[in-house]
Formats: structure tokens, C-alpha cells, sequence
């Protein structure tokens, strides 16, 4: 489902995109690749800021960090159909 809605909305992009010149359409595309850099860029630091505070967890914190993230996945799990 969350795929169909991004085909969606990047075939809403095309679209508008369909009826400019080239130009428009190149400068279009530069811009969505740099926001696409940025996303990922800062996506990598927070999962290398998460990964250094599971690191530096206590034992017990981090069993309950698990134990919790755990029952977070069984709950997304019984709402998606």
C-alpha cells in the first residue's frame, strides 16, 4: 500500500512535469536528486547516532529497549491489514 501511494504521487509529478520545456524538466529532476541526497544523508547520521546509543546501553536498558521495540513491531503488525 505504501508503495502504490508513491507511484501515485510521483506519477502526479510526471504530469506536471509533462508539459514544460526540457529545461524545467532537467532542473526538476536536479532538485528532487538533492533533496533525495539530503534524505538519505541525514537518514545514515541518525542511524549511525542510533546505532552509537545502543552501543554505549547498559545491558539492562538495552534488553528493555528490545523488549519494547518488540512489542511496537507486534502492534504495527495486528493494525496493517
Amino acid at each position: 500500500m505504501g508503495v502504490e501511494a508513491l507511484v501515485e504521487v510521483l506519477n502526479h509529478f510526471s504530469a506536471i512535469l509533462g508539459n514544460s520545456s526540457g529545461a524545467t524538466k532537467i532542473l526538476a529532476w536536479v532538485g528532487i536528486a538533492l533533496v533525495t541526497i539530503v534524505v538519505i544523508y541525514y537518514v545514515a547520521i541518525g542511524f549511525i547516532k542510533l546505532l552509537k546509543v545502543f552501543w554505549r546501553m547498559n545491558v539492562k536498558y538495552l534488553g528493555l529497549v528490545l523488549f519494547m521495540l518488540g512489542v511496537v513491531f507486534i502492534a504495527i503488525s495486528l493494525i496493517l491489514p
